[in-house]
């Protein structure tokens, strides 16, 4: 099936100094015009549909298998006149994260952008441009680090999201009591951003290489800008580092409430039996039927006997009241 353009699927050719041209097949390529730069954007793209444009502008069998392969980690890697980035996204769809990815392959004059499993797109950034053709000019590498801007954007109001999520975690373990279900939630939660971290932060790095590369097709503008986007998603996986370390203190603190909590209950549990001892025993005592027994023929044995239960009794609960058993 040949690639065409779609709702989702954008060609555009741009060239200084005439207005975009949306293009109706990805293939054959244009001829090259100085400072032209082709965007194909495509839409989780079939496999059938890869193997037909892919030849057109990279020609290693082993990049062509790599873009079709599906990635759990960023990654980037640099083929003979191009370079590929691949980006993990991720969004929460009631309450469940879900993770997609971003994959640029550039060189000299052409970029493809393919978007798997995400609610992501490059439309809102190719509207931007459009409104500064100034910066297209700048080439594919330049738009490659303004579509990771984009996504470092997005990564940016997720990570919002997951900080108000572990304020109210937090929240949940420390005012009131502490349930079975705050401690799972709490787990879940780390748990879910150390998949984020490990699925975003090694592409601080990778990013970083282009700023370093001496590659024809990456300009000195676009080196600066990588730079600066590789410090905003460390930035943002600092972020990340710092919320689980906070999960992971309100989770002991948790434990340590909980186990407070326990350690309360015992002990009034135990300062009540001990107060219920003293009549139980008294009833013990007198419920012997033993024959001489002098105080049960006594007029005011019976009343005694209670006014020292309640004594006693009285005289337990002041003294756990006062160590704050009860």
């Amino acid at each position: 099936m040949p690639v065409s353009t779609s709702k989702e699927n954008r060609i555009t050719y741009y060239v200084p100094g005439q207005a975009p041209q949306q293009l109706d097949q990805a293939y054959p390529r244009p001829e090259k015009v100085p400072g032209s730069v082709l965007w194909i954007s495509l839409y989780d793209p079939s496999v059938a549909e890869l193997e037909q444009l892919l030849p057109y502008y990279v020609q290693q069998q082993r990049a062509i298998d790599e873009i079709q392969s599906r990635h759990r980690r960023p990654k980037v890697v640099t083929y003979e006149g191009a370079s590929l980035i691949v980006a993990m996204t991720f969004f929460s769809e009631q309450g469940v994260v879900r993770f997609g990815e971003v994959q640029l392959l550039f060189g000299d004059g052409f970029l493809i952008s393919i978007w798997r499993n995400t609610r992501l797109n490059d439309h809102e950034v190719q509207e931007y441009l459009e409104e500064s053709p100034e910066l297209i000019a700048r080439g594919a590498d330049y738009i490659s680090a303004e579509i990771l801007d984009f996504i470092t954007d997005d990564y940016t109001e997720s990570l919002l999201e997951f900080e108000r999520r572990v304020e109210k975690a937090e929240t949940h373990l420390f005012v009131g009591r502490s349930q079975k279900k705050d401690i799972e939630q709490v787990y879940h939660l780390r748990r879910t951003l150390l998949r984020i971290q490990s699925s975003i932060g090694p592409l601080s790095e990778l990013s970083r290489r282009f700023a370093r590369q001496n590659e024809t097709y990456i300009g000195d503008g676009s080196r600066a800008y990588f730079a600066e986007v590789a410090d905003r998603i460390a930035r943002q996986a600092e972020l990340i580092g710092a919320l689980r370390d906070t999960l992971a203190f309100a989770f002991e603190g948790g434990m340590m409430i909980i186990q407070l909590q326990q350690n309360d209950v015992t002990r009034k549990l135990a300062a009540w039996a001990a107060i219920i001892a003293i009549p139980t025993a008294f009833a013990g005592i007198y419920g012997m039927n033993f024959q001489n027994m002098p105080e049960l023929s006594w007029n005011y044995g019976y009343p005694v006997v209670l006014s020292s239960m309640a004594v006693v009794c009285a005289g337990l609960y002041y003294r756990f009241k006062r160590m704050k058993w009860l």
